[in-house]
C-alpha cells in the first residue's frame, strides 16, 4: 500500500516525531510499518527515530529495510552510515557511504568526506584523496577537505599541489597555525625557502609552542629559535 500523507494515524506519528516524543513516535511508526511495509520512508522515520533513542543496532537494521525497498535510497544509506561510523565499525560505514558517494547526489556532500576520512584512518591513501576531492568538488564553500587533501599530497611530496590547497584554505582561516606550518612545509618542498621561513614563522607567532617549526626555523636560518 502506498503512503497515505493524509492518514490519520501517520500525521499523528509524525506529530510525534517532530516533537522529540521518541518513544511514542517510535510505537506509533512500528504500527504504519505494518501498515505501509513497502515505504522506505517510514523505515527511514523509524530509523532515525530508533538512533535517537541510541537503539543503534535496531537502527542499523530499519535502514537497511528501506535500502532494501529502494536501493537508491541515498538519504537512509547516509543514515546507515553514520549510525555505523559511530559504532565504530568503519568498513561497514565506509561501504554505506560509498554507495552514496557512487549515486552521485549532491544532496549528501558530506558521505565524500566520510569516504575520505575513513579511508584516511585505514591508511589507504588513493581512496582517502577520492573521498576527499569529491567532498571538495560537491560543496566548495567547505574548505575542510583542503586540510586533509594537502596532508595526502605533502604526504606524497605533491608539494605543488598542496601549495594550492593551503592558499585557498589559509586566506579563509589566516589564523589557523597548522596550515601555516603545512605551507612552510610545501613551499620548503618546492625549495622557496623564503617563504617557508615566512609560514614557519607565522605559525610560531600564532603557536609559540609549536616546536615543530622552531625546528625548521633553526635549520633554514641558522639562529637557535627561542
Amino acid at each position: 500500500m502506498e503512503l497515505n500523507h493524509s492518514d490519520p494515524a501517520y500525521q499523528k506519528a509524525m506529530s510525534h516525531y517532530l516533537a522529540g516524543e521518541w518513544a511514542d513516535a517510535e510505537k506509533a511508526f512500528v504500527a504504519l510499518a505494518d501498515t505501509y511495509p513497502d515505504s522506505p520512508f517510514i523505515y527511514l522515520i523509524l530509523g532515525n527515530i530508533r538512533y535517537s533513542l541510541g537503539k543503534l543496532d535496531e537502527a542499523i537494521e530499519t535502514y537497511h529495510k528501506a535500502t532494501a525497498i529502494n536501493a537508491e535510497y541515498g538519504i537512509a544509506f547516509y543514515k546507515l552510515g553514520v549510525c555505523y561510523y559511530r559504532m565504530g565499525r568503519l568498513e561497514e560505514a565506509l561501504q554505506a557511504f560509498s554507495a552514496v558517494v557512487a549515486m552521485g547526489s549532491e544532496s549528501h556532500a558530506m558521505a565524500g568526506y566520510f569516504v575520505g576520512l575513513i579511508n584516511l584512518f585505514l591508511g589507504k591513501d588513493d581512496d582517502a584523496a577520492t573521498g576527499f576531492a569529491d567532498f571538495r568538488a560537491k560543496s566548495r564553500e567547505s574548505l575542510i577537505a583542503n586540510f586533509y587533501l594537502a596532508q595526502l599530497k605533502i604526504k606524497h611530496k605533491q608539494y605543488s599541489e598542496a601549495l594550492e590547497l593551503l592558499t585557498e584554505l589559509s586566506n579563509a582561516t589566516p589564523e589557523f597555525a597548522e596550515v601555516h606550518y603545512m605551507l612552510g612545509i610545501a613551499y620548503y618542498g618546492v625549495h622557496n625557502n623564503v617563504q617557508a621561513i615566512r609560514c614557519f614563522q607565522r605559525a610560531l607567532d600564532l603557536n609559540p609552542e609549536d616546536e615543530r617549526s622552531k625546528t625548521k626555523l633553526t635549520l633554514l636560518t641558522d639562529v637557535q629559535w627561542p
